[in-house]
């Protein structure tokens, strides 16, 4: 059994002193990181943590530094195995797809105390929306991962629709008119979809709403009944299933490069992958982004967005050395972000940041019920949508029950 108090008093006041004490105490130990997929060995410029965990060997000699190797497929048994066993892996990249659910049961513990909460690579905005509870902070994040929609200008162009940044610009960039234009671009003779996406959640966050919220002490409330997501999943059936104007052939990206698609609903990271598909022939149109529209009751104006950073195992044996790795960390992942954004249209970059500034991250309200892709698979097939939302909230609540649960054992995943 293993739990961690989510209210009560916080840690804010940063390390004790500089932690020379702590990292005096903690020679001789070993530390673990978890990087989900990663190849330690890889001298490859995206493999940038090696070169971080190589220049922290260099600078603190006294500890062991191992990687533990998991792919994405195990990597979170191995995270609750050990966390049960009472060995936790001390440094875990982790992100919003396993929060708060990993608080809540003690997987993860506070790291303000441990690392420099003044480093301006800290993405603060996300880490105080996203993974922040009970007054501690569990993920050191310098970046935020927002949604977007990518459209072949080129195509727009020869079809003769609306440009969507004019319609961006003047306010009228919306579900009603997303409808409009994916119908109007998708041709079932040529094979070509208005718009292709593999998160369906995402019209979740652009209406303000997600399958679950998250109450005063952080723990999971089931959301289904909500009259906001019930619209999120009448825009979803229309996609999929009424009027068809969404979908993909193979995968949404290589739909797109193709011309398969006029819009491609995805995260930031994508345009750095466009620009790659033009460098080796696989897509040849203008592109431009804008954001996710609006639904009709976002009323915030929000963005969905993703994120991930750095945490620390409950328990950890050497939670000074792991601070100081998290924040080599830190910047580390910033630096390579800059740098991956100097290739990219400037504009471009000024969104993502401009959105990431109003973030609504639906994939951490949702963790606990793995984004609910099932209930969106189903209803995009056709299923009536109160019966849908009849038969999933008992599947749904125990998945919450479990997730608010205290409790952590290694079969779990």
């Amino acid at each position: 059994m293993i739990g961690v108090l989510m209210a009560g008093c916080s840690d804010q006041g940063g390390k004790d002193g500089d932690g020379k004490e702590g990292l005096e105490a903690e020679k001789g130990k070993k530390l673990t990181i978890m990087i989900p997929g990663h190849n330690p060995n890889s001298t490859d410029e995206s493999m940038w943590q090696n070169a971080v965990v190589k220049d922290f060997k260099d600078k603190y000699p006294d500890v062991t530094v191992e990687f533990v190797i998991a792919g994405w497929d195990t990597w979170e048994t191995k995270v609750l195995a050990n966390a049960a066993s009472e060995d936790p892996i001390d440094v875990i990249n982790d992100g919003a797809n396993n929060n708060p659910k990993f608080a809540l049961k003690g997987i993860t513990q506070p790291i303000q105390k441990y690392i420099n909460m003044d480093n301006p690579n800290l993405h603060k905005t996300t880490m105080d929306s996203v993974f922040k509870y009970g007054g501690n902070y569990y993920v050191a994040a310098s970046e935020t991962n927002v949604a977007v929609i990518y459209y072949n200008k080129t195509m727009f162009e020869n079809e003769g629709a609306d440009d969507l940044q004019k319609l961006y610009e003047a306010g009228e960039w919306n579900w009603d008119n997303l409808t409009r234009i994916a119908k109007m671009l998708t041709d079932e003779k040529q094979k070509r979809f208005g718009l292709a996406t593999n998160y369906p959640y995402i019209f979740f966050g652009a209406n303000q709403t997600s399958m679950l919220k998250l109450d005063a002490d952080s723990k999971y409330n089931l959301n289904i009944n909500a009259p906001e997501l019930r619209r999120s999943f009448e825009l979803i059936q229309d996609a999929y299933y009424t009027s068809k104007w969404s979908g993909y052939d193979g995968d949404p990206w290589q739909t797109f490069y193709k011309g398969g698609a006029a819009m491609l609903m995805d995260f930031q990271w994508v345009d750095a992958q466009i620009l790659d598909a033009k460098d080796f022939g696989l897509a040849d149109f203008e592109y431009g982004v804008v954001p996710v529209p609006f639904g009709p009751d976002n009323a915030g104006k929000v963005s969905p967005i993703t994120a991930a950073g750095w945490a620390m195992g409950k328990g950890s044996d050497c939670p000074y050395h792991a601070g100081k790795l998290i924040d080599m960390l830190v910047d580390g992942q910033a630096a390579f972000t800059a740098k991956a954004n100097e290739k990219l249209d400037p504009a471009h970059v000024a969104l993502y940041k401009e959105l990431a500034s109003r973030p609504y991250c639906t994939n951490s309200y949702d963790s606990a019920v793995g984004g609910a892709f099932e209930i969106c698979g189903e209803i995009g097939e056709g299923k009536n949508i109160a019966q849908a939302i009849e038969e999933y909230k008992p599947v749904y609540q125990k998945m919450v029950d479990d997730a608010n649960s205290a409790t952590v054992t290694s079969s779990e995943g």
